[in-house]
């Protein structure tokens, strides 16, 4: 029973590591005339509309610009990464238990050094979290919770991101999930390896003490809608940051294109929401679209429903 206490409050927090670290406070009305980075995506016989999202926020988002509420409340499909809301608690908590626990007899402190050891308890208790709780998680688990737990400690939240907020107003659309659960938990856990525990952790540690600044930075840009800085500053990585990004990111893009060119050549209406990181830069979702030779036209807030900033 205590492995599953200490894992159930860490499920949603694993996903929101495949999702995005970004999160986002708006205090500010949205200003009319702004770019969203929302776009319609028309072929020659229907349209669709995609989202690039931020995964944790707080109630201060909302009410979100009218030309996103109508885009939505005009679908007859919801495309999310993950349908949270119908996720098993039990059986996310045994495969978290098989994949980010370690055995009896073996923990993660056997791993790593005394240095990153004691690094690594003064962060969790400055964030409230007593180090015992995580002794048995394997490293990317830790690491998953070092890197958001800034974000959360400041007020953002998984349960007011906008894919839950799209979820849970979703009624009698179709909720379709472009990943299972399941792929995505063995995904991170396959991404660190045993003999790298301590470098990954260090890293972690290290990148988490500006966790709050990158957020509020990444928070302006979804603000601003700028594509191009958003794309350009996410791509700000180290070479071993880059290499875990491309898995986290740009690897699963083309099969979130695919899902949504499907909608495209149905006749039903689709909203997508997905990470912000897989909307933007070259191999993003918006840009394959376009090289596939859709129309993509980017949203304005509050303005006319479609700006005239046509992809080229």
């Amino acid at each position: 029973m205590r492995r599953s206490r200490s894992v159930q409050p860490l499920v949603l927090v694993f996903f929101c590591a495949l999702l995005s670290t970004a999160g986002l406070s708006q205090s500010s009305a949205y200003k009319p005339g702004a770019p969203l980075l929302m776009w319609k995506v028309s072929s020659k016989t229907n349209s669709a509309y995609v989202l690039g999202s931020v995964h944790l926020g707080d109630k201060s988002m909302y009410p979100l610009p009218a030309v996103v509420e109508n885009a939505f409340n005009a679908a007859s499909v919801l495309i999310v990464e993950v349908n949270m809301l119908k996720v098993d608690p039990r059986q996310m908590q045994q495969l978290m238990a098989a994949t980010a626990i370690y055995s009896e007899g073996d923990d993660l402190f056997k791993h790593i050094t005394p240095e990153t050891r004691e690094k690594l308890a003064a962060f969790l208790v400055a964030y409230g979290m007593p180090p015992e709780v995580i002794a048995r998680f394997r490293p990317w688990a830790v690491g998953v919770t070092v890197s958001l737990l800034p974000l959360m400690k400041s007020g953002l939240d998984p349960k007011t991101g906008l894919d839950m907020y799209f979820l849970q107003k979703a009624d009698s659309k179709r909720i379709e999930q472009l990943e299972d659960p399941a792929w995505q938990l063995k995904l991170l856990a396959s991404e660190v390896p045993e003999n790298d525990s301590d470098k990954f952790l260090s890293s972690c540690i290290k990148d988490a003490e500006s966790a709050k600044e990158k957020g509020s930075r990444i928070a302006a840009l979804w603000s601003e809608g700028s594509a191009e800085k958003l794309d350009e500053y996410l791509s700000r990585e180290s070479p071993d940051q880059k290499t875990l990004s491309r898995r986290l990111r740009e690897d699963r893009n083309p099969h979130m294109t695919d899902q949504f060119e499907k909608c495209l050549q149905s006749s039903e209406s689709c909203f997508m929401v997905v990470g912000a990181a897989h909307v933007v830069g070259r191999e993003g979702i918006v840009n394959q679209l376009k090289t596939r030779g859709y129309r993509v036209e980017q949203a304005l807030i509050d303005g006319p429903a479609i700006s005239e900033r046509v992809a080229k």
